[in-house]
């Protein structure tokens, strides 16, 4: 059941439940799963109560869906008869869900929280919640009267915004018209100096473009250094792509034009994709060892690349030193409360003699999951066994981890499995790192309850979500999709601006092979280059490189294609013009989106800041699209009189 014991207003979110969740007790762990954490285990350990499993969490008011997990298994809520069926393509998630409504019972509300008001850019934001259908018309009424505009609505609510230029101080109330009645709500007071300390960001982040590359996978820069005795499954394994690799591309990255780098893990490992660290204080050997990413870091600075180490910090190898340590002495191991053991010894004799056997590695690996284990690991995988994150030692060695490779030349870290980790442990560890060191969790679906004092900002699968459903599903239009894009600009606030943003990556699908058209795929890039947030390219997607025949998760790792004569020079040529106009102009960087024209397959939007004015037309459909409003100039693209052609863009200035 689910029961909440009161609201407070929170300074980032608003308003937010105090909720409790729990279930009758059976098995020896339980934990909450929900769309806050992707539904994954980890984050929300429930503790015991009498005969229950609890845990309390603070929600933004609204519809959250939820379920839990015993022992490894998700089970639904037997009290609540409220459910759901939930589905998300991001992540591939479907399910049956208990559906979990908090609501303070507050009709109207407004308080100066950072996602109900902030500026950015050229312009401060006042946003305002009322229940649905409700309210009819709202002023702000501050020096003079503004009307709100309805932005967005979700489940609950319909979600009001006006917005004005950039403020210092603001003193003002609202007017709010009802079926029945005019009222007036509230008196606020506020110093936007103040608003603006509760989160800031890197100073080098907003002009950026990511580039990800998995290591291995990119190019072989030293082939005496390919691994050897690691861990091959069979259908995709070592490749040998190295930092030295890397070095040796940059030439190609500077001439993309992207001046960013996310680099998926270098540390020792026994896999290609290195998700299984072994060592957290030493690049992988494979990779060139600790003297190539010096090198690296040097050439990178040379040329003003910022770079992004990826953090697995949910879970280890089954081979880093401490986990063997507790294999070998169990209940005496100094590291037996470093991991979520569940039982002694760890794993049994038959475990580790077909682990140590002569068996080809996609054999053994067949046999060991059959096995059973005795402790917590990420999705059952017996490889990566699960941190305790209520460790002292745990948190500390995460911190001194990512410490260590600032100091040594990164400029920040993306969390992998950020979501399954305590969102308290990340607000701690941020406090304790330079500001201005990029901090990107993955988080899979909603993303506010690891925004602002834990996060910079996550990989924007809500965003991602968005895309497929309208470029790639087509079950939603752009009435729908704008209403979505509004719906994250309301949650995240400032945020969304610092949103790592993407079609694709090392998860999931390539977007050109979902799509299997060239047209709808530039289209999207188009889109993504266009919108708040910071735009990233996978590698390879710039000269339309496409899904390989493999298992899930692995069709898009295909070794980096560099034979030139087999890139597809129309997306390169798109790719480059669009990097280089997001690195120039502040108003895709940190300027308004105005919308103007969402109907049916038609996109039509502005990007300002100052004086510059950006108008941006996408036509996703079969017909040709009439457009609104046209540009002065076109840069990208091209117009058939006022009209798009089918599955066509533009990109121009506007006065």
């Amino acid at each position: 059941m689910y029961k909440t014991f009161g609201f407070r207003d929170d300074k980032y979110l608003g308003k937010v439940g105090i909720t409790e969740f729990s279930i009758p007790k059976s098995g020896s762990y339980a934990y909450l799963l929900g769309n806050f954490n992707a539904f994954n285990e980890g984050s929300f350990r429930m503790k015991e109560k009498g005969d229950r499993w609890y845990i309390r969490v603070e929600l933004p008011e609204g519809v959250w869906y939820y379920t839990f997990s015993v022992d490894g298994k998700e089970l639904l809520d037997p009290e609540n008869p409220n459910k759901k069926h939930f589905r998300r393509l991001s992540y591939k998630a479907e399910r049956e869900t208990n559906v979990a409504r908090i609501f303070s019972d507050e009709e109207i509300y407004h308080f100066p929280a950072l996602t109900y008001l902030y500026s950015f850019g050229d312009y401060t934001y006042i946003r305002l919640r009322a229940l649905k259908g409700i309210v009819k018309r709202v002023f702000l009424v501050e020096e003079k009267s503004w009307e709100m505009r309805k932005k967005a609505h979700d489940e609950l609510f319909d979600y009001f915004e006006v917005r004005l230029p950039k403020k210092e101080n603001l003193h003002y109330y609202f007017r709010v018209q009802t079926d029945e009645d005019t009222l007036e709500y509230g008196d606020f007071d506020v110093d936007l100096g103040k608003q603006e300390e509760k989160y800031p960001l890197p100073s080098w982040l907003l002009n950026r473009v990511f580039y990800q590359i998995m290591p291995d996978r990119f190019f072989n820069g030293n082939p005496e250094n390919d691994p050897n005795g690691r861990i091959d499954l069979g259908s995709i394994s070592h490749y040998g792509g190295d930092l030295e690799g890397v070095i040796q591309k940059i030439e190609y990255l500077t001439e993309l034009g992207v001046n960013a780098l996310y680099l998926t893990p270098i540390f020792e490992s026994m896999t290609y994709h290195g998700y299984d660290i072994v060592d957290y204080y030493h690049v992988a050997q494979k990779f060139g060892g600790d003297k190539a990413f010096e090198k690296l870091v040097q050439k990178l600075k040379k040329e003003d690349i910022k770079l992004v180490l990826d953090g697995v910090f949910h879970h280890t190898s089954f081979f880093h030193p401490y986990f063997q340590d507790v294999v070998k002495n169990g209940k005496n191991s100094r590291y037996k409360n470093f991991y979520r053991i569940t039982g002694f010894p760890v794993v049994p004799k038959r475990f580790l003699d077909i682990l140590y056997s002569d068996l080809p590695w996609h054999e053994k690996y067949k046999r060991l999951k059959s096995l059973r284990w005795n402790y917590e690991s990420f999705y059952s995988v017996w490889l990566m066994p699960r941190l305790n994150h209520d460790s002292k030692e745990v948190k500390e060695f995460i911190k001194d981890v990512m410490e260590y490779w600032i100091k040594k030349g990164a400029d920040g870290w993306r969390l992998d499995v950020a979501h399954g980790v305590p969102p308290e442990v990340w607000k701690e560890i941020k406090e304790t790192l330079p500001g201005d060191a990029y901090l990107v969790g993955e988080v899979m679906d909603d993303a506010r309850l690891w925004l602002f004092n834990k996060f910079h900002g996550t990989m924007n699968y809500p965003l991602y979500e968005a895309i497929l459903r309208f470029f790639v599903t087509r079950e939603i239009n752009a009435e729908q999709f704008l209403n979505w894009l509004e719906l994250l600009s309301v949650y995240y606030g400032p945020a969304e601006y610092a949103m790592y943003n993407f079609l694709d990556n090392h998860d999931v699908d390539r977007m050109l092979s979902l799509l299997e058209d060239k047209r709808k795929y530039l289209c999207a890039l188009v889109f993504l280059f266009t919108y708040k947030g910071i735009p990233s390219i996978y590698y390879g997607d710039e000269i339309g490189m496409e899904n390989i025949e493999a298992p899930f998760m692995e069709r898009s790792r295909a070794p980096m294609e560099w034979d030139s004569k087999k890139w597809d020079s129309d997306i390169l040529s798109v790719v480059k013009e669009l990097i280089k106009l997001r690195k120039s102009s502040k108003a895709l960087q940190i300027g308004a989106f105005k919308p103007l024209q969402f109907q049916e397959g038609l996109l039509l939007y502005e990007r300002t800041h100052r004086d510059e004015k950006l108008l941006i037309g996408i036509n996703y459909s079969d017909n040709y699209g009439s457009i609104k409003k046209l540009p002065d100039e076109v840069l990208l693209g091209n117009l058939d009189g006022i009209a798009l052609k089918p599955f066509s863009f533009f990109v121009g200035h506007s006065s």
